[in-house]
């Protein structure tokens, strides 16, 4: 028989009670707790903290810029995260305010750091007046003459759709119908490579834009030319016989000596082969007022003169003209002008607003008009000379002929006229009117060539472009002015 085994009595066990609640309820309950907590600081905090949508901004006008309460954000094609409440959105292009508006953002709050909640802006309603409609129109012109300066693009060059960006714009801000044909014509005297082409062609049938016979040919050379079609563009140049007068224009220590040249109309340039850069020599018709060319380029004393009474545009401020985008850093670059020391050498290393301060000037001490010679000028002068020698150094060689000297050869010249690419092809005179009037920046185009190229090279129809505050080492410049 088992022995039996007799337990000693122990104390019973009695768990810890707690609000009159048992462990098992309270754990429950912090665990419940805990996970409520939880799925607040995951779902619902960040939304609270950091409540509003991502917002899209649709704008009337193409490249549009977003300001948002007085900050800028970006461009009008990216979404933006705007904190809820309401905002003031003022819709830019080219540094133009056109339109503005409210948005009102609400305030979501689950899980919106991982579903993005989105909304989008009502579209402005325009109401420009006609000044922010040329800014505007100027802007997109400015683009297109950018695009025009790059004859390939790539996958490196890339390139926007600066002809549809300049359609869209005109019809969104309807444009009256003459002013929407001149400033598609002045748009397509940019137009230098195929890509550009196709845009143009493609925003026209697009929009379903109306061609007028003037910008259909207008269209279809430029198609020619950027497809390097086997054909000739332009008048054959000629030689012009101009009577020419001596005249002196004098101001203080400074004395210039020139030659009046009557009245005249001639065709400028020559045959050239339809293709562009070559299309830049083409003949055309032009016509010129009487005006005086003075018989030397501007030398380095004159513009130690000019400087003695502008101090501004001293080498040592040079930093103060960059700022204002008078010159590039090569302004003066290895000259150091002087009244003492007298050299007719020609100034260079100065931009085409550094020669318009000085045209400015002179002609504030004349009394007369005194400005840069537009590029039919200088080319009469050229035509009429009796004998166009090239000038194979930086110091004018004397001669007995009455006549300028130095015209080809020593610096190239600035001339007053913008390069406009497909300008001689169609109507010269209204191109550079356009030009004028909508305001585009300038693109002097210099003639002459400098003492350093090829005298074979270089002739009375040779073309160069510089940008205006560009400052070369072979660069200079003479005057002109009216009697």
């Amino acid at each position: 028989m088992k022995r039996r085994i007799v337990l000693p009595e122990v104390e019973e066990v009695k768990l810890p009670v707690l609000f009159s609640m048992r462990p098992g309820m309270y754990l429950l309950i912090l665990y419940t707790l805990f996970i409520a907590a939880a799925i607040f600081c995951i779902a619902f905090l960040p939304g609270i903290l950091k409540g509003g949508r991502y917002v899209t901004f649709p704008a009337p006008l193409s490249e549009s810029g977003i300001v948002l309460d007085g900050t800028y954000l970006g461009s009008a094609d990216n979404q933006y995260f705007i904190e809820s409440g309401s905002h003031e959105v003022t819709y830019m292009k080219g540094g133009v305010p056109y339109a503005s508006s409210l948005v009102e953002v609400d305030h979501p709050v689950f899980l919106t750091w991982l579903f993005h909640r989105t909304k989008t802006a009502d579209s402005p309603v325009l109401s420009m007046s006609a000044e922010q409609k040329r800014e505007v129109i100027r802007y997109d012109l400015e683009q297109i003459q950018t695009a025009g300066a790059i004859l390939n693009y790539d996958a490196v060059t890339r390139y926007e759709g600066v002809y549809t960006n300049l359609i869209t714009d005109l019809i969104a801000m309807d444009v009256p119908d003459e002013t929407f044909a001149e400033v598609l014509e002045l748009a397509l005297l940019y137009c230098t490579n195929e890509t550009m082409l196709a845009d143009a062609q493609e925003a026209l049938q697009k929009f379903q834009v109306s061609q007028t016979p003037f910008l259909k040919e207008l269209l279809a050379a430029a198609h020619s030319i950027v497809e390097n079609t086997p054909d000739k563009a332009g008048l054959p140049g000629e030689i012009i016989a101009l009577q020419k007068e001596a005249r002196n224009l004098k101001a203080g220590d400074l004395e210039l000596t020139g030659y009046l040249y009557p009245h005249a109309r001639f065709v400028m340039g020559g045959t050239v082969d339809l293709a562009y850069p070559a299309v830049n020599e083409a003949g055309v018709e032009v016509t010129t007022p009487a005006f005086v060319l003075a018989s030397h380029e501007v030398s380095q004393y004159q513009w130690a003169l000019f400087i003695q009474e502008n101090p501004m545009w001293e080498k040592a401020n040079l930093a103060a003209l960059q700022a204002q985008g008078l010159v590039d850093e090569a302004y003066l670059a290895g000259l150091s002008p002087s009244t003492v020391f007298i050299t007719n050498r020609p100034i260079h290393n100065i931009s085409y607003y550094a020669a318009q301060a000085f045209c400015d000037w002179l002609s504030k001490k004349t009394g007369k008009t005194v400005f840069i010679p537009s590029e039919s000028m200088w080319t009469a002068a050229a035509l009429s000379h009796s004998n166009l020698a090239f000038a194979a150094s930086l110091s004018p060689i004397p001669t007995q002929l009455e006549e300028p000297v130095s015209l080809l050869g020593g610096v190239w010249e600035l001339t007053s006229t913008t390069h406009i690419p497909l300008a001689r092809i169609t109507d010269y005179q209204k191109a550079h009117a356009l030009h004028q009037r909508f305001g585009l920046p300038i693109q002097p185009i210099v003639k002459g060539g400098s003492y350093l190229n090829d005298a074979k090279t270089i002739s009375s129809n040779t073309v160069g472009v510089v940008d205006p505050d560009a400052c070369g080492d072979f660069i200079g410049f003479r005057v002109a002015w009216y009697e």
